[in-house]
């Protein structure tokens, strides 16, 4: 009897408790409806959106049909199968959004940080640029200053009524000066001044939201933007124009820092200035992606992180070469020997190549650290024959093998590479002269021969046209060479045939010298200021660009 009233209670307190039948698809709606096809309750709206043409009753009639079904999937244990599974689902979702909100947080956290550490060191490089830059003038105005003093001082001891007795030269000569001064004064006053104009953009990323089969993907933006670059009035880029220069920090900033969530991959081409009393850069040979030596006006310098130091490290220097462990030899318009450049600064002597009538013009060191010297002795008064030598040696300073041959005219090696099993020699064609041409030289006993020359392109005769201030050997075998007169960079083959033009005076070159290639950079001096281009990009821009 006990048992019978505890089992009605537990059923009215069952029923009290039990929830109201709420369609779960429709929320205002009731289950009235069963559909014996489905084995599953519904309401009024289901039928017209899931079970049209279904055998259907009255929810009430199919109590027993319910429970039959209710019976069935407890003895099978079908719920309990799954449930658990979707138990197990979403454990392995909340896991794996655990792990994506890390990994998500890891990837913000690393663009941010690799885009500030750009900023810095574009603040850093900017700074620099515009601290050389305005250095420059300051030199420029203070010669000017000094030269104006200096004029004052001479005008001031002449006397007026004692002008005859003057040499007429010296009069026109102070006349001269103070047109000269007023001119440079002039222009000095009116020089366009470097300015700053925020004009590029980059974001961090996005948050993008993962779409799904039927839905299109969202997006959560948090993008932040920033626009770094300089601009000069007398640096500015017109894709249309080829006279104008270009601004080459724009293209730093448009490379080096993507709009997008991944970190900062390429930040080439970027330029950088040197000081304006440096016209032109006769080589450079680059030791990182930031640091370099150059030779410019006789004077052997190096920039370090992209900017120009201050210190003068040789002078009177004619070429150098840059060894394994971090020593520049040099070559010396006043020494018949090589010296070595220590990393204290000290010169000391490393062989000893030339003589009184033999003297050294250029020299380059060979991938198995072999050096190649350029020698020339001139014969005769007036000189009727002019007599090169060629010689290889270790690095210990040792001649390991040497050659000579004649020419009956004379033209002054500029550069020296080697190419395969020949060497490749840049020269001047003259004293007087400011056209080159360049050679490939076989040995055959102990004599150089010319078997090839560059031929030149654009329907020029390069004996006639050519103008080149650098060149250099890539790992391929071709020749990249600079042309002064037509503001470009070519590549040739290994027979001196023209291939292609890699940079022109759309890149913004307008006098290209000096070319260097390390890493897949390739350094370009232009003027005073150094461009570094990603040499394999342009390479594969313009094999596509033909292709197309």
């Amino acid at each position: 009897m006990a048992d019978n009233m505890l089992e009605r209670e537990i059923k009215t307190e069952i029923s009290k408790s039990s929830k109201q039948l709420r369609c779960r698809y429709h929320e205002t709606e009731e289950y009235t409806i069963f559909c014996k096809d489905c084995k599953d309750v519904m309401c009024y709206k289901c039928i017209g959106q899931l079970h049209q043409k279904h055998d259907l009753c009255q929810l009430q009639d199919a109590e027993e049909d319910i429970r039959k079904e209710m019976e069935v999937l407890l003895l099978n244990g079908k719920y309990s199968e799954q449930l658990t599974a979707l138990g197990d689902k979403l454990s392995d979702t909340q896991t794996k959004l655990l792990e994506d909100e890390e990994r998500l947080n890891c990837e913000i956290k690393t663009s941010v940080k690799t885009t500030k550490e750009a900023i810095n060191f574009t603040e850093e490089r900017l700074l620099t640029e515009i601290r050389n830059t305005f250095e420059s003038y300051q030199i420029t105005l203070r010669r000017q200053v000094t030269n104006v003093k200096d004029l004052q001082k001479e005008i001031t001891n002449l006397e007026v009524n004692k002008l005859n007795e003057y040499e007429f030269s010296q009069i026109i000569n102070i006349l001269s000066e103070i047109n000269l001064c007023s001119s440079k004064c002039d222009k000095i006053a009116t020089q366009p001044i470097p300015g700053f104009k925020r004009n590029m953009e980059f974001s961090f990323g996005n948050l993008i939201e993962t779409p799904s089969a039927k839905s299109d993907a969202h997006v959560m933006s948090l993008s932040a933007f920033c626009d770094i670059s300089t601009q000069t009035d007398f640096l500015e880029f017109n894709e249309d124009s080829e006279t104008e220069w270009f601004d080459a920090e724009d293209f730093v900033e448009d490379d080096s820092i993507e709009s997008s969530s991944d970190e900062v991959t390429d930040k080439y081409p970027t330029s950088f200035q040197l000081k304006q009393d440096i016209t032109l850069v006769k080589k450079i040979v680059s030791i990182s992606e930031t640091d370099a030596w150059i030779l410019a006006h006789g004077k052997l310098l190096k920039i370090v992180n992209n900017s120009l130091d201050d210190i003068v490290y040789a002078n009177k220097v004619i070429d150098f070469v840059v060894l394994k462990d971090a020593c520049v030899l040099i070559l010396s318009e006043e020494n018949s020997f090589i010296m070595k450049l220590l990393s204290d600064r000290r010169q000391v002597r490393f062989a000893n190549i030339g003589s009184h009538s033999r003297t050294p013009h250029c020299f380059c060191i060979t991938a198995d650290d072999l050096l190649v010297v350029y020698l020339i002795s001139y014969f005769g008064k007036p000189w009727y024959e002019y007599k090169n030598y060629i010689i290889w040696m270790d690095i210990d300073g040792i001649v390991r093998d040497k050659a000579s041959f004649s020419r009956n005219t004379f033209q002054k090696p500029c550069n020296i590479q080697i190419l395969e099993s020949y060497i490749c020699v840049l020269y001047c064609k003259g004293v007087r002269s400011n056209l080159h041409c360049i050679e490939l030289l076989e040995k055959k006993m102990d004599t150089y021969n010319s078997i090839k020359s560059f031929s030149g392109i654009y329907g020029l005769d390069a004996w006639d046209h050519f103008q080149s201030h650098g060149m250099c050997v890539n790992k391929a075998d071709n020749v990249i060479i600079s042309d002064f007169r037509h503001h470009s960079v070519y590549m040739v083959d290994k027979d001196l045939k023209y291939k292609k033009t890699l940079l022109d005076a759309k890149n913004g070159l307008d006098k290209p010298a000096a070319i260097e290639i390390l890493n897949d950079h390739i350094w370009i001096a232009d003027g005073n200021r150094i461009f570094i281009f990603n040499f394999a990009y342009i390479h594969d821009e313009v094999v596509a660009s033909i292709t197309l």
